[in-house]
This record gives structure tokens, sequence and C-alpha cells, in this order.
């Protein structure tokens, strides 16, 4: 049994697909089993991360796990730790972050560096997949772009090779079911460098749309993530980091040939299978 958290997000949902594919069995923890609108087949249990006392039931019978984390990435991460080990799970696969590896030090990467300890700790073999930033991220525009053909970016304009959460998705799948992957950390990113400016051209011509395009002062986001997260030493760390020229995925690696067999998806393909959202 292969136990997936985040199972209703981007990364989880399509992991779970491509297991369930594979003809596995799969058991999806979510808040809302009743929500959760995955296929048939998985073994949908009611719990999260941050609840303790949900995650024994959980991973009950598990032998492997894909582990999503959001929020308080590094006291979730404790928690599926001490379920996984008393369980005995064999083998967990992670979604960390890029963040790990910046020079500058950020509060996405001492989250993420704690969250990758306490899971080493659950004494169950590892892979860290390390991605940048998704190509998901652009849908941070859909409402500027719907209400005025513009672009405001949060994370600068420094080029970078953002990633496909399907790619994700098959990477994670892949260190689950092959073998050659425990113990090992990946850095993935998709195959093109490209800067948010570009990203925006792409964006406007699968769309048959001119949209203008600005960069929002650091100070501007500082606020903007502040006010969401209610963190502000964090979020002057993470915007500083996020606008740095250092930035990890800068160079594309081959980590999702390495691991799946083919090239990342371009980014103007997941424009295109998403160009609904932006109107």
């Amino acid at each position: 049994m292969i136990l997936v958290t985040g199972a209703t997000g981007k990364v989880g949902r399509e992991a779970i697909e491509q297991l369930i594919g594979l003809g596995l069995e799969v058991r999806a923890l979510s808040r809302r089993p009743e929500e959760a609108g995955l296929p048939g087949g998985v073994d949908v249990v009611a719990g999260s991360p941050a609840d303790p006392g949900s995650l024994k039931t959980a991973f009950t019978g598990v032998t492997a796990a894909l582990v999503v984390l959001s929020g308080d990435v590094a006291g979730e991460a404790r928690n599926v730790a001490e379920a996984a080990a008393e369980a005995q799970v064999e083998h967990i696969v992670f979604l960390s972050s890029a963040g790990v590896l910046h020079p500058l030090p950020h509060g996405i990467a001492e989250e993420h560096r704690a969250g990758e300890e306490a899971i080493t700790a659950s004494g169950a073999a590892t892979t860290f997949l390390r991605p940048g930033p998704f190509h998901a991220n652009t849908s941070w525009w859909t409402r500027t772009v719907r209400e005025s053909g513009s672009v405001r970016c949060w994370i600068g304009n420094n080029p970078g090779a953002p990633i496909d959460e399907y790619d994700i998705a098959s990477c994670a799948v892949a260190a689950l079911t092959r073998d050659g992957h425990r113990g090992r950390a990946y850095l993935l990113t998709g195959g093109e460098v490209l800067t948010s400016e570009e990203q925006a051209l792409i964006l406007g011509d699968v769309l048959d749309r001119e949209l203008s395009f600005s960069v929002a002062p650091q100070e501007e986001v500082v606020e903007v993530f502040a006010g969401i997260t209610g963190d502000r030493p964090a979020a002057v760390t993470n915007v500083a980091a996020l606008h740095s020229p250092q930035v990890p995925w800068a160079t594309p690696t081959t980590a999702v040939k390495d691991l799946t067999g083919r090239y990342p998806r371009p980014y103007r393909a997941w424009a295109a299978a998403n160009a609904a959202l932006f109107g």
C-alpha cells in the first residue's frame, strides 16, 4: 500500500492517478474525503499531517509514502515521521524544495530543511524531490490577466527553469516504483530557461492577447506575503531569495529525464492546457 498526503493538490492528485494506472494499491489522506473526487479504487481516509491522531490510521499497512505538505512543513514532517516510524514504513518520497540549496538563508529553505531532517529521522529510506517554481505558479496572474490584460510579477524577472507539476508527480511515481532512487535527492527543473516576462509572452501568445508586464517592487511583495502568513521576517528573507539571481533552478537539470525517461513538459504546454483559467 502506498500512502499519498496532499492528495487533492496538483502534485498529489496527479501522482495518485499515475499510481492507480500502474495497478497499485493507493491510500489518500484528505481533510475532506467526501470532496476529494479521486479515482475509483483509492482508499481515501480522513486526516491531515497537522493532526497526529489521524496519521496512525493512515499509515496502518503502508509500505511506502509520497509526502506532500503545506502550512507548517517542519511540524507536519515531524508528525509524519513519527507515524511512519511506528508503522515501519520502508520508503518515503518527500516533496521538499529547491530552496534548501539556495545560498541565501530564508524561511522556505529553513522549513524544508527541517522537514528533510525529520523525515530522515523516521528510519525509512528516503528520496527527496526538490523542485523550483512550478509552471502553475503563473496562475497567480489570472485575475489581472482577466481584468486588465496585465501580468504583475512577484518573484522578479531573473531567468530560471520552472517545472510542470505533472513532471514532479511523474518523478515521485518513478522514485516510489523503480529501483535506484532510495537515499537520493533530486533538484527538479523544467527543460527551458525563461524569465517571468518570457513566460508572460508565451501565455499571451497562447491566449492570443497582448499582455503588459511589470515586476512588483520587493517592498510591495513583502507586504503581500506578510499579510498572507503573518510572518514578516520570513516574508523579507523569502522575497529576497526569490529575487536573487543565484536561485538553484537557474540552470536546467537532467533529473526529470533521469527519473522518468522523458524530457520535461515546456511552459507552453502548461499554458495551453490551462488557458481557460485566464478567461
